[in-house]
């Protein structure tokens, strides 16, 4: 059962915008603006058909994310970045401009806007429907991401990684060394954060907000059980796990439900970074890029329902207004 989604209908904040938002909305816009500008050239020298329809369906991607971020930016009345041409056109084709090259020029970009994504969501804490939209683009790129990757595997443009090297061979599609470190980073983490969720709980004075952390620890929990198995399975060291929790000594009084709030809400924008940085350096395995992207989907989900809640409660933290929307 989703604790967070009974409690209070919460009322959105949709019509304020506070500074960081704003920078927000001009960043993601201006690198827009040099993605869609950046396809329009590269598509003069493509050689591959396929290639083409791809950059064609990203391009169709970028222009909604456009459209929504420069009615927001006029709603709000942010200066906006200078648009670029309707389009790039050359008169010839250059034959040293490979689509091999233009592949690797747009797998970087695509990576270095995820990075841009990410800091917006996490700092998109004001205005409920612009987190909401910046969440949506950045689920849409990570399937971009993923076209572009699986794209770029099949026509072979993608590089040869380091192996993980195990006594048991793989019968199926190998580790990378990267994608069996993020097994072991991510049970190790979800260890830290069940153990942190079962002391936090015997100081809880809230509830509701114990309820949510008892739900919290359930969820993490199956995710726990799914990651051991696949670390069992592909010859992947578990790391130690947590002591059992005991009766703290230490007064209930002293520990406040606002504080314990805000230390789980930090460690949930690192668990979306870290499942960010997992997707991007699951180079080799597919099915596991997958399950980073659930996991990544599934915490954004929580994240943005438990942000809702403690404003609700008052206890995050009041970034200053930019200012009032257009009406």
């Amino acid at each position: 059962m989703d604790i967070i989604s009974k409690i209070k209908k919460i009322t959105n904040r949709n019509d304020t915008l506070d500074i960081q938002e704003a920078y927000n909305i001009y960043s993601l816009l201006r690198a827009r603006y040099v993605s869609t500008q950046t396809l329009q050239l590269f598509k003069n020298f493509i050689h591959d058909v396929d290639w083409q329809i791809v950059l064609d369906n990203f391009q169709k991607d970028f222009e909604v994310q456009i459209d929504n971020l420069e009615k927001l930016g006029k709603k709000f009345r942010i200066i906006m970045p200078n648009r670029p041409p309707v389009d790039v056109k050359f008169a010839t084709r250059i034959n040293d401009v490979t689509d091999d090259y233009i592949y690797k020029k747009i797998y970087h970009d695509l990576i270095a806007e995820l990075t841009s994504l990410g800091h917006a969501v996490r700092s998109t804490s004001t205005n409920d429907n612009l987190r909401s939209i910046v969440i949506e683009d950045l689920i849409t790129h990570f399937k971009d991401f993923d076209i572009l990757y699986r794209f770029g595997k099949l026509k072979g443009w993608e590089e040869t990684y380091p192996t993980y090297k195990t006594s048991i061979p793989q019968l199926e599609e190998q580790l990378s060394t990267s994608e069996a470190f993020h097994i072991w980073d991510h049970i190790a983490m979800r260890y830290e954060q069940i153990e942190l969720i079962g002391i936090f709980s015997s100081f809880a004075h809230d509830t509701e907000f114990n309820a949510i952390l008892q739900h919290g620890a359930y969820i993490y929990n199956k995710q726990l059980n799914k990651l051991e198995g696949l670390a069992l399975k592909l010859n992947v060291p578990l790391p130690n796990r947590p002591s059992l929790p005991v009766a703290s000594p230490i007064d209930p009084e002293t520990i406040t439900d606002k504080f314990m709030y805000r230390i789980i809400l930090t460690w949930q924008l690192e668990s979306i970074d870290t499942h960010i940085r997992a997707i991007i350096e699951t180079i080799r395995n597919d099915t596991l890029r997958k399950l980073w992207r659930e996991l990544l989907n599934s915490e954004l989900e929580y994240y943005n329902k438990y942000l809702k809640y403690g404003k609700m409660k008052g206890w995050t933290r009041v970034v200053p207004i930019y200012g009032e929307p257009v009406t």
